[in-house]
């Protein structure tokens, strides 16, 4: 597995694919995701009103990510996901909401403590490397 979330995109397991439900599967939970999402108090500022893109976004992202066809590079290109969330102020706090919400309707949908922990393993550096605020850090690369 790949740390670089460029790469691991590339790096597909069809058998968590299945396992997750295929494209439908995948479609539950991210819709089950987004549709907490605007109750959440720290994700809620991080997306638009209207989730209908970031819905379709993140489905065809994670279709491809755990396995099934090209939906994301073919519909919007590499995914280069820090660039695309530059205008987003992604803490650990963020990071930390963003996984716990994707895990917990994740855990919704599946009762496969493996297959948790195998979409967990992979998710975990990506939503590390989304962060992009370190106020305890003065430096121009990151939001302070």
């Amino acid at each position: 597995m790949a740390n670089d979330p460029q790469e691991a995109i590339a790096q597909p397991g069809r058998a968590d694919f299945e396992q997750l439900g295929g494209e439908a599967g995948i479609r539950r939970w991210v819709d089950r995701f987004y549709d907490r999402v605007p109750a959440d108090p720290r994700l809620a500022p991080l997306f638009p009103p209207n989730l209908s893109a970031s819905r379709d976004k993140q489905w065809a992202f994670f279709v491809e990510f755990f396995g099934g066809g090209p939906r994301y590079t073919q519909a919007y290109g590499p995914a280069f996901l820090r660039f695309k969330h530059r205008k987003a102020k992604i803490g650990q706090p963020e990071r930390d909401a963003w996984m716990g919400l994707m895990v917990a309707c994740l855990r919704e949908q599946t009762d496969d403590e493996a297959l948790v922990a195998r979409v967990v393993a992979r998710l975990d550096p990506i939503a590390t490397h989304m962060i992009n605020t370190h106020p305890e850090k003065k430096d121009a690369y990151y939001f302070n």
